[in-house]
């Protein structure tokens, strides 16, 4: 018996998962494989439809800029929207824009701080500050150690020690992350549910903080209509 019972022991620890969760990935010591877990959270993502929220916030000396992007994804369509409030310090030349995609025809339209519109119609790919949404889970987590707390829907990551998040990762001119701290939630399935990013970056002669959030909400309920201005001449 109790043979029997250190066998199956030694087998449950050898799978690679928690006692109280699982997560593709994350192993039974709280360890991450970064690869591992993002091709589980692609595998979903490309098998049902979702919504992503994501909220910027970049505060300076005495002022703050924030942008809130939404994204609507249904197979390989997916309609993106973008607003930023108080923009000027950062020098953004847009207030609010769109994107739709149906997996190959991508088409924007984009207005300025003023309303004034910028551009409408077909481009040959999605623009890069649209792309940013859908890199920062991958870029992430491959920026340096995460350690797994296990939940009883899946698992909590945080990050273990400095993380080399190059590049930036958000809209705005500012420069290379500095002192990153990151808390990803992921679902038994994979799928990356939720990711809060915070860092200090340069700006200007100073140093802004900078605060991401991005959820995954509607799992499974999302639709994604064509919008009307894609199609007028």
């Amino acid at each position: 018996m109790y043979r029997a019972l250190l066998l199956v022991l030694v087998a449950l620890a050898g799978c690679g998962s928690f006692a109280g969760g699982d997560a593709p990935g994350v192993t039974v010591e709280g360890a991450v494989d970064a690869d591992r877990l993002l091709a589980a959270d692609a595998r979903v993502r490309d098998a049902t439809s979702y919504r992503v929220v994501r909220n910027v916030t970049v505060r300076g000396d005495g002022w703050t800029t924030r942008a809130d992007r939404v994204r609507d994804a249904n197979g390989t369509a997916a309609y993106q929207r973008l607003d930023i409030t108080e923009s000027a310090r950062l020098g953004a030349v847009v207030g609010r824009g769109e994107v739709w995609t149906n997996g190959s025809a991508v088409y924007v339209r984009t207005y300025a701080p003023d309303g004034t519109r910028i551009e409408r119609g077909r481009l040959p790919s999605e623009p890069r500050h649209y792309a940013l949404l859908t890199e920062l889970r991958g870029r992430l987590l491959r920026a340096g150690e995460f350690r797994a707390e296990p939940t009883d829907g899946g698992a909590v990551l945080r990050s273990a020690g400095d993380l080399t998040l190059s590049g930036n990762p958000v809209a705005f001119s500012v420069g290379d992350p500095r002192n990153v701290t990151a808390r990803v939630t992921v679902a038994e399935s994979g799928l990356v549910e939720s990711v809060r990013v915070a860092y200090d970056a340069p700006f200007r002669g100073e140093f802004v903080r900078v605060e991401i959030r991005h959820r995954v909400v509607a799992v499974g309920e999302t639709t994604v209509e064509r919008p009307a201005w894609t199609t007028e001449d």
